[in-house]
């Protein structure tokens, strides 16, 4: 059988005659190999299902640059040799080592994979470099799988798969820094190199050939040869064949063609338990997201009856992100999203913040500044690497919803808890899709005509939507403002007011040379606020507040749209008072249940500041047995009494009386207490 492919039209041509088969002896390896597979993820037809036999669509992240370093996600550029040779140059080889030895500990633990599954991923694509398995030709470096088993540890204990990916092959596949290709694409020039590509996939199903929680393996990352689609099939189909030595498990996945592109001369299918894996981006797709970017991979499927699998997508907005996801999903194809962690990025989940000593060493590497010293190098990789931890990284919300959260696409969300009355910062909008959330005329770079990176967000700080958000020179009143506005453009605010009350509204903003309008409007689209022009501050760094007025809002949730109705200023925070709360209030209402009791009082208070406020409590004699001091958050308090004593003893039978003080207030209130 011989497929002949072109885009998007393909055309089946069966060759020779049907011999003889026994069908008797076929069913049963066709049987037998399927009630084999059913314990792991695997693949019946055009569908993928999961160890239980469940249909599934694969929700993965990536892991680059962790065992495959990129110049881009550290601030600078170059392979992942030119990388550490850079490195060596600095420190020395022996701290080099120990850096990487950190760097690699640090990237990538076990609580991230756990984070990742709580964020309900359910695998994980792991990039790693040939070299970090098999240093030389037919040698195995133990240290280098030890990372790997503990990775399917982690993966086993979450509950989410591992797809183990050839990231770099033996003399790159591409030529690109990303495959380590400072060479060029040596992969297809050595017969050497390429029975090293599939020697390696060998030990690795040796190896892993009955781990539950390894999805599959990505046999080759974006494969680059010219006219050489029948080639990069051919070096897949070896490595199908050495890993079926080892492992009837496990699925493979497959790629096409010129960046997992391309498709041509890959069929027909290499392997009943396989998957063909796709990379899509908007500078390889150059459209907008639509169903006719992938009809052509749609019809290969058909042909091939074989699943498809996204292996790489991102880079760009929030939107995108989310127009693809359900581009996939509408049509049961499985995505892994590029990438988890990057330093000082808005496009990932995981972003590690970029420290000052750090940024020495990129800007003499980006060929902005001079070397700096050895101790300052050694002092700026320890930052760099320590600032990898999860628990030092931002968490993007923004780029998760847009990828899990099937509300995205359809109603807004709160960004973040806001009160009223408070102060709000502009970039706090709600999440969401542009048009719910907020609206943006750049908000996505889909390249429908071709050309060079479209902006979406002109200060790239903070969120990764269409809004743009600048790092302020100012940040004493907040760190981000939102800048580049434009008349018709708004955002969207869920806030929670806690009295009714007239409320006054005042914004700070600033412009260099045009006066700029805004409006608040509800949820209905009535005005709470009508047009307010603000100043010229005629320098973008100089903010001044402005009243735009008063309004009445109810208690509980409302929404509020800020509308630029002519653009041109830089907006930085909404602030919204109230007689009560300038005057001081603190305490406005509460409850303290049940009443009796018989072990714990529940003391709820609603506060219109954050403050001080102290909890005490009397018995009947009038003695304080118990006081304590907290900190009350804007909002609903919460605070537990136990009926002990200042010395952990219990309380006897009787009556008690609690006091709360704001400083300006005091409530008191009896209760029973009942053993």
């Amino acid at each position: 059988m011989r497929l002949q492919i072109s885009q998007p039209k393909w055309k089946l041509i069966m060759l020779g005659s049907m011999k003889k088969f026994n069908y008797k002896s076929i069913l049963s390896i066709i049987f037998l190999t399927a009630a084999i597979n059913a314990q792991y993820l695997h693949v019946v037809g055009k569908e993928v299902f999961d160890n239980n036999g469940e249909k599934i669509i694969l929700k993965g992240m990536g892991l680059g640059g962790w065992l495959v370093p990129e110049g881009y996600m550290l601030g600078t550029w170059g392979s992942p040799t030119s990388i550490r040779n850079r490195i060596v140059d600095l420190i020395g080889e022996d701290s080099t080592i120990t850096f990487y030895e950190k760097f690699e500990k640090n990237y990538v633990a076990e609580k991230d994979i756990a984070q990742l599954a709580e964020w309900g991923f359910n695998s994980v694509r792991l990039p790693f470099h040939y070299k970090t398995l098999s240093p030389a030709y037919r040698s195995y470096n133990e240290k280098g799988f030890s990372v790997i088993d503990s990775v399917i540890a982690w993966c086993s204990r979450s509950e989410i798969y591992l797809i183990l990916d050839m990231h770099v092959a033996p003399g790159s596949q591409s030529g690109d820094e990303n495959a380590d290709g400072d060479e060029g694409a040596q992969l297809w020039d050595s017969a050497e190199n390429q029975e090293w590509a599939v020697d390696i996939w060998g030990e690795i199903a040796r190896r892993y050939a009955t781990e539950k929680w390894i999805g599959g393996y990505d046999l080759l990352n974006e494969p680059v040869l010219y006219n050489g689609g029948s080639r990069v099939r051919n070096l897949q189909r070896q490595m199908r064949n050495r890993i079926r030595k080892y492992d009837l498990n496990h699925t493979l996945f497959v790629n096409g063609n010129m960046w997992s592109r391309a498709f041509e001369g890959l069929g027909p299918a290499l392997d009943q338990n396989m998957i063909w894996a796709f990379h899509y981006y908007s500078w390889m797709v150059f459209n907008r997201v639509n169903q006719n970017t992938i009809q052509y991979l749609i019809n290969f499927r058909n042909l091939t009856n074989r699943p498809l699998w996204l292996g790489e997508a991102g880079e760009n907005s929030n939107e995108w992100f989310m127009e693809v996801t359900n581009l996939m999903e509408k049509n049961d194809i499985g995505w892994a999203w590029w990438n988890y962690k990057k330093i000082g990025t808005i496009t990932g989940p995981v972003s590690s913040p970029s420290d000052s000593v750090y940024q020495e060493i990129t800007r003499y590497w980006n060929g902005d500044g001079g070397k700096p010293s050895t101790e300052t190098a050694q002092l700026g990789l320890n930052n760099m690497v320590e600032n990898l931890e999860l628990e030092n990284c931002e968490i993007k919300k923004g780029v998760i919803a847009s990828l899990l959260d099937d509300n995205y696409g359809i109603k807004n969300l709160p960004f973040k808890d806001l009160y009223i009355p408070g102060n709000i910062n502009i970039v706090d909008y709600d999440l969401g899709a542009n048009g719910l959330a907020y609206f943006d005329f750049d908000y996505i770079d889909n390249r429908p005509n071709g050309g060079g990176l479209k902006t979406w967000n002109n200060g790239w700080a903070y969120r990764n939507d269409g809004v743009d958000i600048q790092v302020s020179s100012n940040t004493k009143i907040s760190k981000y403002h939102v800048s580049h506005t434009e008349s018709g453009e708004f955002l969207k605010y869920t806030i929670n007011v806690l009295k009714n009350d007239t409320y006054d509204f005042s914004i700070i903003s600033s412009s260099e040379s045009v006066e700029a309008s805004v409006a608040l409007y509800d949820n209905q689209n009535q005005p709470i606020i009508s047009e307010k022009k603000l100043p010229i501050t005629q320098d973008y760094d100089l903010w001044v507040e402005t009243s735009l007025g008063e309004a009445e809002l109810q208690k509980g949730i409302n929404e509020i749209r800020l509308s630029i109705i002519r653009g041109g200023a830089n907006l930085k925070m909404l602030k919204i008072s109230s007689n009560s709360s300038r005057k001081g209030e603190v305490i406005f209402s509460h409850k303290v249940y049940p009443n009796p009791t018989s072990k714990t009082s529940i003391i709820n208070f609603e506060s219109l500041s954050v403050n001080n406020v102290k909890i005490k409590v009397y018995n009947l004699k009038g003695q304080l047995v118990w006081s304590d001091n907290t900190r009350a958050v804007v909002g609903d308090n919460i605070y537990q009494f136990k009926f002990k004593d200042r010395f952990g003893k219990d309380l006897s039978n009787g009556i008690y009386f609690i006091m709360i003080e704001d400083g300006k207030k005091v409530i008191k209130e009896k209760i029973t207490f009942i053993k």
